[in-house]
C-alpha cells in the first residue's frame, strides 16, 4: 500500500485531471490532456437504437480510411497488384466488413457492460470492444458499430522527479 511506504510523503498526486469536451449535437466527445491541454482522443458515436447511449447525441457522420499497416517488408515493394484497396468506414458500416478487411484485430476483444450508479443491470446488454491501430470499435450485438474511439498512443519515459 502507498501509505505505508517510506517514501508516502513524497508522492505527489495529480492536482489536475484530463477532461471531455461533449459535443453531443455533433455526435463527438473529445478528451484533452490536463498538462498540455491537446487533444488525445476522440469518441464517435454513431446513435443506434439498443446501445446505451442512444439519443443522447447525434449520429456523427464521419468518414475514416483504414490502411492495412506496413512492414518493413512491404515498404519495398513499389507495387503490389494483390494489394486490397483502403477500406472506408462510416457511421454505417457493420463490424463484419471491417472484420473481413483486418482478419485479425491486434488483441481479443474487451466486453463493456455499461450500468448506472442507481440500477446495476443494462437492459442493452454489453457490447465488445475491439482495438485496431488507434482505434477502439464498440461493437453491439448486432454488429453495428456504437461507437468509434480514435486515440494518440502516448510515448511514456521514465521520469526522474
Amino acid at each position: 500500500m502507498k501509505i505505508h511506504s517510506p517514501n508516502a510523503h513524497k508522492l505527489v498526486t495529480s492536482r489536475s485531471s484530463d477532461y471531455f469536451y461533449n459535443y453531443f449535437s455533433l455526435g463527438l466527445d473529445v478528451l484533452f490532456d490536463a498538462k498540455t491541454h491537446t487533444v488525445t482522443k476522440f469518441i464517435l458515436h454513431t446513435n443506434y437504437p439498443g446501445h446505451y447511449n442512444f439519443n443522447m447525441y447525434y449520429r456523427c457522420d464521419f468518414k475514416i480510411v483504414l490502411s492495412k499497416e506496413r512492414t518493413k517488408s512491404t515498404e519495398s515493394v513499389s507495387l503490389d497488384v494483390s494489394e486490397k484497396p483502403p477500406h472506408i468506414i462510416t457511421a454505417f458500416t457493420k463490424w463484419d466488413s471491417i472484420q473481413d478487411f483486418l482478419l485479425k484485430p491486434n488483441a481479443q476483444p474487451v466486453i463493456l457492460n455499461r450500468s448506472s450508479s442507481t440500477n446495476t443491470t443494462n437492459p442493452f446488454g454489453s457490447t465488445i470492444c475491439h482495438g485496431y491501430q488507434d482505434m477502439i470499435f464498440e461493437v453491439m450485438q448486432n454488429k453495428h458499430i456504437a461507437s468509434l474511439t480514435l486515440y494518440h498512443q502516448r510515448r511514456f519515459r521514465a521520469e526522474q522527479s
